[in-house]
This record gives C-alpha cells, sequence and structure tokens, in this order.
C-alpha cells in the first residue's frame, strides 16, 4: 500500500481504475439494473468498489463541450452507462482481474449483459492509473 498516492487514500478508491461505457436501449434498462446489482456483489467479495453511472442524454452544456451520449452516438432510445471498478493497486488489478476472469458466475453475468447492449456496440474500455493533475509533468 505504501505506492499508492495520497489522495486516492484519502478518497479509498485505489490507485487503479478499469472504466467501461456503454449504450443500451431503453428497453433493456431494468435488466441492466439487476445484472449491476448483481456483479457490484460479486466486485465487493473480490475487495474493489464498483460505480455504475447513468449519463444523461442531454444537450450540449456549453461551447466546447459536447456531451457522452453524443460522443458515443447514442440514439434516443438508448441510454449510456459508465461503470469503474477501483483496485487499491495494480498488484491487486493485476491478481483480482485474474480471478474475476476465471469466476464461471461473473463469466454469466457479462454474457447476460453483452445481450442487452446495443447490439453491435459491445463495451468501450479503458484502464488507469489514476494521477492529480497538479501532480502530472
Amino acid at each position: 500500500m505504501g505506492t499508492e498516492p495520497e489522495d486516492t487514500k484519502e478518497q479509498g478508491i485505489g490507485s487503479e481504475v478499469d472504466h467501461f461505457v456503454y449504450r443500451v436501449p431503453k428497453k433493456n434498462h431494468d435488466a441492466m439494473v439487476q445484472i449491476n446489482k448483481q456483479f457490484a456483489d460479486m466486485i465487493r467479495k473480490y475487495g474493489a468498489t464498483h460505480l455504475v453511472f447513468l449519463l444523461n442524454n442531454i444537450g450540449p452544456i456549453m461551447e466546447g463541450i459536447t456531451s457522452m451520449a453524443k460522443t458515443v452516438s447514442a440514439g434516443k432510445d438508448e441510454e449510456v452507462w459508465m461503470e469503474l471498478i477501483f483496485y487499491r493497486d495494480r498488484k491487486q488489478r493485476k491478481e483480482r482481474g485474474s480471478k474475476m476472469r476465471n469466476n464461471k458466475s461473473m463469466g454469466l453475468l457479462f454474457q447476460q449483459s453483452l445481450e442487452l447492449v446495443t447490439p453491435r456496440t459491445g463495451f468501450i474500455m479503458g484502464r488507469q492509473s489514476p494521477q492529480r493533475i497538479d501532480k502530472l509533468n
């Protein structure tokens, strides 16, 4: 834990994050909520923090800023979702990630979620080590 940046320790979120953005037809909203609840319960057992955001499909906020929904080409009958999974550090992400990938129940939930996202789109994924902007050089 000694390698954790101070700001992530203070927030209790960890120093590594996986993030996912995806589109879901509005008709699949309730089913996706249920899958995410089950997934969150499993994630917590692995010691990670799981957050889910439903991003509003709103118009432009101000000049020069585009909504996430527009960026991922969401239609009027779709919702844009974002999930964040925080790990204490890179070692935990690697160890727990491997165990999660081998968990058959999690694999089944992932397959079910693939059936709920907008056809032929899947998930956009990123993996980061969050850094405070004042610490970047």
